[in-house]
């Protein structure tokens, strides 16, 4: 008969089931929650609980409460958090505590129960209570740690990790889960250093190589990341997140064969990840491929609301990159709504007034256009593509001054190198273009509208295309 996990983990635990959320795949942040659940049973090292014994337990309680009542509740508990029915249990473990409130191990076990509940201002309180009492209960202690992490307070679990490696240095899951606070501090090299230090002390956990390479992959070090991740994968082929790290790495490196099996892959395992879709999408988007690209943005969008979206910081990144897709599709009443969708979110998002001032300049509503890019402006003053907009809004409704002193500006800034590249697309260096030609560089506009044509023949921007190549033939008969 197996062994309730509630009995096991509050006689010998380990803080081996050490979990973190799903986070912003733009910081490249780690998402461990599948990761690290897998090694809850396989600590190399034990830490021992520091409370009395079950023969002393049941002594104390004979003595001075009515047992019948907390033992009845406690093995209620048990049952229901065997089964995963973690509210049944929690009901119960209330009880027990209700009838016997000084038996320390209750605690622990509702901080567990709260654990399985994602329910860690909970678990803190119970671990609070509980060291507060016992403060060298070190299960406790370690709890306390998965909690402050997943409170994101990983300066307050450093103290507790710092505190589990000095008495156990011997232990590997100590250094992996304090390079994960160091990662998320983003102190690379301590991270790495840990992570290093846990392969070294046990050199086949693919835990341990997954946290490297997440944190190789921050340093910008693929070719590491990606033998650390192959390494994983070998060890754990049913694990999704896995998959969705190595497909970045490809696409960083211009593999989006690759990188789109490996997303499609970690959909099959996991067929809500909001990551693989997400990533997936860019990758199709930037082959040019605005289809396939729209549906995983359709599907994370059907996804979200049951991830609590109002919160979730993919909401309003697949609302902005779907908008994108729309207006290449020439739907522009599609892109706009989503556009307004992600003001509702967050009214300060560069990218949304930004691309509303693009429609709507496209549209012949330039005075809209005009308060969209004053808006983006406002937000990401450095960004040279809407004032090189605004510019040409101004030009067109012959308001010259206002439109030299927006393009002066956007030139200032691309002499100072404030402006990045990497953000430029087929609208960017079509405005820019249209400066130049209206500032009576024609030469140079025809050049940076022949980059605005290939940026729109990559992401498939027909409509865009079109307009670009009529005023190339235009400008080459002048």
């Amino acid at each position: 008969m197996r062994v309730p996990r509630f009995m096991t983990l509050s006689s010998n635990s380990s803080i081996s089931d050490f979990d973190l959320p799903d986070r912003d795949n733009s910081e490249i942040k780690y998402d461990w929650q599948e990761v690290i659940e897998h090694a809850q049973f396989q600590s190399a090292a034990s830490i021992p609980v520091c409370a009395a014994s079950a023969s002393e337990l049941e002594n104390r309680v004979e003595t001075e409460y009515d047992p019948k009542l907390a033992i009845a509740y406690n093995g209620c508990a048990q049952i229901g958090y065997y089964f995963n029915d973690y509210p049944a249990a929690l009901v119960s473990i209330n009880f027990a505590i209700e009838y016997d409130p000084e038996r320390i191990d209750l605690y622990y076990q509702r901080a567990l129960i709260a654990k399985a509940l994602n329910d860690y201002p909970q678990v803190l309180a119970d671990c609070t209570e509980i060291l507060t009492r016992a403060p060298h209960h070190q299960a406790a202690r370690g709890l306390n740690a998965i909690a402050l992490v997943r409170t994101q307070d990983y300066k307050a679990a450093l103290a507790n990790f710092d505190r589990h490696i000095k008495l156990y240095p011997k232990d590997p899951h100590g250094y992996c889960y304090r390079g994960i606070c160091y990662e998320q501090l983003k102190e690379h090299p301590r991270a790495l250093a840990d992570f290093n230090k846990a392969l070294e002390l046990n050199p086949g956990e693919p835990v341990f190589h997954h946290a490297r390479g997440c944190t190789y992959h921050q340093l910008g070090n693929f070719s590491a990341a990606l033998a650390d991740y192959n390494l994983t994968i070998q060890a754990l082929p049913l694990l999704a997140k896995v998959y969705d790290d190595r497909a970045e790495i490809y696409r960083l490196q211009g593999n989006y064969s690759d990188a789109i099996t490996d997303c499609t892959q970690s959909i099959l395992l996991n067929p809500d990840r909001i990551d693989a879709y997400f990533r997936r999408g860019i990758i199709h988007a930037e082959l040019g491929d605005l289809d396939l690209a729209l549906a995983d943005y359709d599907r994370i969008i059907l996804i979200l609301p049951g991830r609590g979206y109002a919160n979730d910081p993919y909401h309003a990144r697949t609302y902005i990159q779907r908008s994108w897709i729309y207006f290449r599709q020439g739907k522009y009443s599609q892109a706009t709504q989503d556009c307004e969708s992600i003001m509702s979110i967050d009214r300060f998002c560069f990218w949304a007034n930004y691309l509303l001032g693009v429609i709507n300049i496209r549209t012949g509503l330039r005075h809209r256009a005009i308060a969209n890019f004053t808006r983006a402006i406002e937000i990401s003053p450095h960004y040279v593509s809407a004032r090189y907009h605004r510019g040409v809004a101004y030009y067109e409704l012959d308001n010259i001054t206002e439109a030299m002193t927006d393009f002066t500006e956007a030139i200032s800034i691309q002499n100072r190198s404030l402006e990045k590249l990497i953000d430029r697309d087929e609208t960017g260096f079509y405005a820019e273009g249209l400066a130049l030609y209206y500032t009576g560089q024609i030469e140079s506009a025809i050049t940076t509208l022949k980059l605005a044509l290939l940026v729109a023949r990559r992401f498939s921007n027909y409509s865009f295309q079109e307009q670009i190549l009529q005023l190339l033939r235009h400008f080459s008969n002048q």
